[in-house]
């Protein structure tokens, strides 16, 4: 699952998407086959946020992008191709990452829930954070609320409180 949904896949999720469109002829007609779009790894995440934050038909970003990969000649229907495959592989993420979620809060069923949620996709993604409370409304039991609230180094603080816990329940014991 984490492969699915995490920043540190989403980029080369996106570029097997993006190259087995261009060898299958429907992107990016004529492409120099040597250009960083083949290379294992060299579509960031980063650039999926950057492509989903264009709001117009100039896409800037993407075609940023695009220039750090060495693409060439590409298209504006290019163009808003790639933003249409970061947008549908980012919501894949977000759904997933929700039904998770949802699952949990419906199995501890609690009125009110607050989940801290960190990382640079969901700090950082344009579109994340309401993409996963849509879909969490819709999969969470009626009756019961829930708030997604950002985490600044989640990672380091659970780790903290874990500790704590377990000296707390070693020194009860003594």
């Amino acid at each position: 699952l984490e492969k699915m949904i995490s920043g540190m896949y989403m980029g080369e999720i996106v570029r097997l998407v993006l190259e087995r469109l261009t060898m299958e002829g429907l992107l990016f007609s004529g492409v120099d086959r040597e250009c960083e779009l083949f290379v294992r790894g060299r579509f960031y995440t980063k650039y999926v946020s950057e492509i989903e934050s264009d709001h117009d038909e100039f896409f800037r970003n993407t075609k940023q992008a695009l220039d750090e990969l060495g693409l060439e000649g590409y298209s504006s229907e290019d163009c808003k191709i790639v933003k249409y495959v970061c947008t549908l592989i980012s919501a894949r993420a977000a759904f997933l990452s929700a039904a998770g979620l949802a699952t949990l809060i419906n199995k501890i069923n609690k009125p009110n829930m607050t989940i801290a949620v960190d990382g640079s996709l969901y700090r950082f993604h344009p579109r994340f954070h309401n993409l996963m409370c849509l879909k969490m409304k819709e999969l969470v039991k009626p009756g019961l609320k829930f708030q997604l609230q950002l985490s600044h180094d989640g990672s380091g603080k659970g780790a903290a409180l874990v500790a704590a816990v377990a000296t707390r329940l070693r020194d009860n014991k003594m």
